[in-house]
Formats: structure tokens, sequence, C-alpha cells
């Protein structure tokens, strides 16, 4: 699964209609595993070979959509303590995460999706290493490797609640979101506790 950014101006052109066409399907309601690249080819006015020439697959286009995403997601987590314990930082995260995806319904799919994108389970362990940087630097937990994959398995936490709801709601509820804040706060003190 590979795919290949644009470099002329037609083909950075083309590439965003593809994006944004895909991003319209899904948001329409359009399941991830009915998405096809006659369907997405079709919408965005364009060739199947033209969608094959910057992707491998319709799984590779989800993954960049969904890495694009990421960025979007990490760049409007502003405002984190800059310091204190950790739980009140991984509560403002886990807030802010969670008020992303209820303001960006294609994120919510791509990752909270029960279809298993590759992409999805390599950012959230890049996630988790950026949480584990930040809880370093501002609440002062071990730098360990121990501490690291507790971070990564921590976001995964979240998205597995926050997968449920999605699944049974279509959105994270309160409830929800209550019960993923719990989970990885209690993990990660029994994590930090064994440290």
């Amino acid at each position: 699964m590979s795919s290949r950014a644009p470099k002329r101006k037609r083909g950075i052109y083309r590439h965003n209609l593809i994006m944004e066409s895909t991003a319209c399907l899904i948001t329409e309601g359009h399941s991830l595993d009915a998405l096809t690249f006659d369907l997405i080819a079709e919408r965005a006015g364009v060739s199947r070979v033209s969608l094959y020439h910057f992707f491998d697959s319709v799984e590779s286009l989800l993954g960049v959509l969904y890495a694009r995403g990421v960025e979007k997601m990490m760049a409007s987590i502003t405002d984190i303590p800059d310091s204190g314990s950790w739980r009140e930082i991984m509560t403002a995260l886990l807030d802010k995460s969670m008020h992303f995806y209820r303001r960006h319904p294609v994120e919510m799919a791509l990752g909270l999706s029960p279809i298993s994108l590759p992409t999805v389970m390599g950012l959230n362990q890049s996630i988790g290493r950026d949480v584990h940087t930040l809880l370093i630097h501002r609440a002062q937990v071990s730098g360990s490797v121990t501490v690291g994959r507790a971070c990564e398995i921590a976001v995964d936490i979240a998205d597995a609640v926050w997968r449920k709801s999605y699944v049974e709601k279509g959105t994270i509820t309160p409830i929800y979101h209550k019960q993923a804040k719990l989970a990885v706060l209690s993990y990660l003190a029994s994590a930090l506790d064994a440290e």
C-alpha cells in the first residue's frame, strides 16, 4: 500500500479533488468498506487511472486522508496546561481529542470505524509517543520505554471506547467519553505506579 504525492499544479488539483470527494462520500454516510475507486472517481469526475496514479488502493487513499486529519487534530489541540499533574494533562488531551472528532465527522469515521486501517495503528503509536513526550516535559513522568509504551496503549484504550460509542451511537457520547477517560486514567495510574 502506498501513495504518491503530486508535484505539478494540475496533479495537486486532482489529488485534492479526489481527497475532497472521498471526504464528501464519507460525510454522506457511505461506509468505508463500501468505498470503491469507481465510486470515488465518479464523484470526483476523474478517471480511475487518475486514482491509481496517486493511490494503490482505496485503503491507501483513506490512510492519507486520515493522516491529514491527525495533522489537523494535533494542530488544534492547544491550551494544554504547561505544568500540572499527568491526570490534568491527560484529561485535557482526551477532552480536546473528543471535541475534535465530534466537529470533524470524516476524521471520526476514519479513526473510529471498525474497519482497521494500518495507518491508524501507526499514527496512534506516534500520538502515544507525543503524549509521552508531553507528559515528560509538563508532568515530569518517567522517560522510560515502559511508560512510553503505556502512553501508546492509553491512546488505543481511548480509541477502543470511543469506537464502541461511534459504532453504537454514530458519535462519541458524553457517557462513553467519561468511560474512556476513566479507563485511560486508571490504566496509566497503574502503569506509572508500577514504574
